[in-house]
């Protein structure tokens, strides 16, 4: 049964879109099926009181079927104008055949006429104003004509028993009944809508809400890709400031190529000042120590042609040669470096001082001067040039030692081959001295041989 009045209840809302006609639409089922059940109601009381006035209820019966077959057929605005206009009419002339000419309206009735009048407003919406119009008019048209109906369909039949409780209190009841449903209807309709809004105000905020953290993220995202854009741009910069001045390091080292390297450095950082040192060894005077030599410097387009010599320890620079950790001073005294340019001297506001370390051994160290702080990138470029600089002078120091041991086992070998020639010529004379003492030595026997046999013979005379 509750299928049953489920399935009349959605008739003709299949392809219905909006909410607000899904919703008239539904309304108008139940009271056609209400009224066809009145129908049937009011035919079985006819039977008893009035059974001229079964066809009239058969009217409603059928009318009200019929209202549920448009609907069934998608005629939904045909159908609640037809829907009003069967249910007045059929109530109208109901009315009308049992009052007779002269006679007073039934108060019981012309109340469910006024019901019946005011439907329209339940199961039409406000925004179908044509079809609210029309059907009112009609409606009202008919209640108003009521009157002149029941002069027209003026009958023998006797009205007394319509007026007797037996009948009134059920037609009150009805009406009052029918009154109710259609303010708890209108109550479920607003209810339904309210529910509806309140829904569709809450999938708006989800959605607000919903959109709110999509932008969050998307602007998150967005973050995080310039970031890694930034980064990305920043490594670029770092490997093509490598490959540039990696560019430079190509065979022996010279103090041409230390000033080309400053120089290149300063013009690609964009910084003021750059200068580079090497460690050495001064064996003839000072026994071999190590000493830190400046071997090139580079300013404001400008090589600076300095003689430094720093001790290990001394100064910053022999500080960084002993922690062998970089050095970045944000407030450099005054009396620590200045800058020459066209325009005077100054104070650099920020110093970076980065050892070149090579297999655990520092090699010589790089130092840079700004009137800018050095971003985390540039940083991080002079860092890794120090790496390839720190191996590219020492695989230099090693091909120089290497060259200079070349040279001397050369050159020992000459010598070698000198004394070896010399000892030949020496053990030659020797032969040829030895071969002539032989040589006399035999000379000498054969003379000795000679006077003996000459002193024999004088013996024997």
């Amino acid at each position: 049964m509750i299928a049953f009045v489920k399935n009349i209840y959605n008739l003709g809302t299949q392809e219905l879109e909006e909410d607000y006609k899904i919703a008239a639409v539904q309304i108008s089922n139940i009271i056609a099926l209400i009224f066809l059940l009145a129908g049937i109601i009011y035919g079985v009381i006819s039977i008893y009181l009035a059974p001229q006035l079964i066809d009239v209820c058969v009217i409603l019966f059928i009318g009200s079927a019929i209202i549920l077959f448009l609907n069934y057929m998608q005629l939904a605005d045909f159908s609640r104008f037809a829907l009003n206009l069967v249910i007045s009419l059929d109530v109208a002339i109901y009315h009308g055949y049992i009052v007779q000419d002269g006679e007073p309206l039934i108060v019981s009735i012309y109340m469910g006429q006024f019901v019946v009048a005011m439907l329209p407003w339940i199961y039409i919406d406000l925004r179908e104003k044509w079809l609210l119009i029309s059907t009112l008019f009609i409606t009202f048209l008919i209640f108003t004509a009521q009157p002149w109906t029941n002069t027209f369909l003026s009958s023998e039949m006797d009205s007394s028993i319509f007026r007797e409780k037996i009948f009134t209190i059920p037609t009150y009841t009805f009406s009052i009944l029918a009154i109710l449903f259609c303010m708890f209807l209108l109550q479920n309709k607003n209810l339904i809508a309210e529910n509806k809004s309140k829904k569709l105000l809450e999938d708006i905020q989800s959605r607000n809400e919903e959109m709110a953290r999509q932008h969050e993220q998307l602007e998150k995202t967005l973050e995080e890709n310039q970031k890694a854009n930034e980064a990305e741009e920043k490594r670029n910069w770092i490997a093509k400031g490598i490959s540039e001045i990696g560019n430079l390091i190509r065979g022996d080292i010279s103090d041409h190529f230390y000033q080309q390297l400053v120089s290149a450095v300063v013009n690609f950082m964009k910084i003021n000042q750059a200068g580079i040192y090497t460690v050495e060894e001064d064996e003839d005077n000072y026994g071999g120590q190590k000493f830190i030599d400046l071997k090139a410097c580079y300013a404001y387009d400008r090589n600076k042609f300095l003689n430094k010599r720093i001790e290990i320890g001394q100064g910053l620079v022999g500080q960084c040669y002993l922690e062998k950790e970089r050095i970045y001073l944000k407030e450099v005294p005054s009396n620590y470096i200045n800058i020459t340019s066209g325009l005077g001297e100054a104070t650099p506001k920020t110093v970076l001082i980065v050892p070149l370390i090579h297999d655990k051994q520092v090699e010589g160290i790089i130092e840079t001067a700004s009137f800018h702080e050095l971003a985390p990138h540039q940083i991080e470029f002079v860092e890794r040039l120090s790496e390839t600089l720190a191996a590219y002078i020492a695989s230099n120091r090693i091909n120089l030692k290497t060259k200079n041991l070349l040279e001397q086992s050369q050159q020992q070998s000459e010598e070698l081959r000198a004394q070896e020639e010399e000892m030949r010529q020496n053990m030659e004379e020797m032969q040829a001295t030895q071969e002539e003492i032989s040589r006399k030595e035999r000379e000498y026997i054969e003379r000795i041989e000679e006077l003996e046999q000459a002193l024999a013979a004088l013996k024997t005379v």
